[in-house]
């Protein structure tokens, strides 16, 4: 290969590659990882915790016919890390962080041109709960009228919220915690506080890019 096409060559990588950069075309090709971060800030912070045994058992499910069953990880032949972000984020309708941040703050061209040539939003309309419950029936084997089929899976979590002050000096010893419990149906899907039982968030308002 002679120099002219080798600089010709290095001339069109590296125009695609930063091209991609200047476009925000997350999981590029030829870099393969996720290119942006993303940082909020709030004057509270919440995160999730819950009882690791817990989490091991599986998800509370009941069958079509009102069997009611635990099903893990080792039930669904998947790696323990994978069954976690079912269990934290599937569950809840969180789908991964490179759904929420791939079109954070972009500008109004760059915003175009994913939705143009990349697809809506992928948080726009989001059923990533909905999409749990059937890829578990499918896992089993279990057809739309089977009286086996899971009809309903349930997960639950603590979550902790610090305010910014305590955040700011470490104080991290008395969150305000409290448990929440993701609750998927075949009429869809739910979020228990206490007791009060509410739609789980289901997407995006066009142009927020963060908001649900």
């Amino acid at each position: 290969m002679t120099k002219t096409r080798v600089k010709c060559f290095l001339a069109l990588y590296f125009a695609v590659f930063f091209g991609a950069v200047f476009l925000r075309i997350d999981y590029f090709p030829l870099s393969w990882v996720p290119m942006y971060g993303r940082r909020q800030f709030s004057e509270f912070l919440t995160v999730q915790f819950g009882d690791k045994a817990e989490r091991k058992r599986g998800f509370l499910a009941q069958r079509a016919n009102g069997e009611m069953l635990y099903i893990s990880a080792d039930d669904l032949n998947v790696p323990s890390a994978n069954f976690g972000r079912l269990y934290s984020q599937r569950a809840f309708n969180t789908g991964p962080a490179q759904d929420g941040r791939e079109r954070a703050g972009l500008s109004s061209f760059n915003r175009w041109w994913q939705e143009k040539f990349a697809g809506p939003h992928p948080q726009l309309n989001r059923n990533y709960s909905g999409q749990l419950l059937s890829s578990v029936n499918r896992t089993f084997g279990y057809g739309p009228t089977d009286p086996r089929r899971i009809v309903r899976l349930e997960a639950s979590l603590d979550y902790a919220t610090y305010h910014r002050s305590q955040v700011d000096v470490g104080d991290l010893s008395r969150p305000d915690v409290e448990q929440r419990t993701a609750i998927v149906t075949e009429h869809g899907s739910f979020i228990r506080r206490g007791d009060k039982i509410t739609p789980a968030p289901t997407g995006i308002r066009v142009g927020d890019g963060d908001n649900e």
